[in-house]
């Protein structure tokens, strides 16, 4: 394991390949993240399709971030990103993504996700990161009281 982010201040941090081993710390780490997380098996079946999991581990092996990313031909999708609470406004999902994007094969010249539109945060973030607006998918996502939610759907030239 080779560790990453020193200018985050985490000293002894490392990025590690996820296997299906660790779909448990990766649904636990999206139940404190997210208001609609991933299962265990989400996250497993990920991992069973090919797609690309990441796990940020602190020096003491506590699952600091993790992301998802599935590629298909010339593009990549940004499926799943979640930081622990613990762990937030270090700037950490934006190395993250970073650090992920330039580790992307060579051919992939398009990056592709969606974000509720209500996650100002990371609407935020993925700007910053030079993704832009494409359209909406309305009623997307599942939300609070039996209600749905808004998708934007995003996307950057690499």
């Amino acid at each position: 394991m080779t560790p990453v982010f020193p200018s985050l201040d985490i000293p002894g941090a490392q990025l590690i390949a996820a296997s299906a081993a660790d779909s448990v710390a990766m649904a636990d780490l999206a139940r404190r993240a997210h208001s609609h997380p991933w299962s265990e098996k989400q996250y497993r079946d990920s991992l069973e399709g090919g797609h690309q999991c990441w796990l940020l581990l602190s020096a003491e092996g506590e699952v600091i971030a993790c992301c998802v990313i599935s590629l298909l031909f010339d593009e990549a999708e940004i499926l799943d990103v979640a930081v622990s609470p613990d762990w937030r406004r270090r700037g950490i999902a934006e190395s993250l993504l970073a650090e992920l994007i330039a580790r992307l094969p060579v051919e992939i010249c398009r990056l592709l996700l969606e974000v509720r539109a209500s996650n100002r945060a990371a609407l935020s973030l993925y700007r910053k990161l030079g993704f832009h607006e494409d359209g909406v998918r309305k009623n997307y996502y599942p939300a609070d009281a039996g209600l749905r939610e808004d998708a934007l759907l995003m996307s950057r030239s690499r």
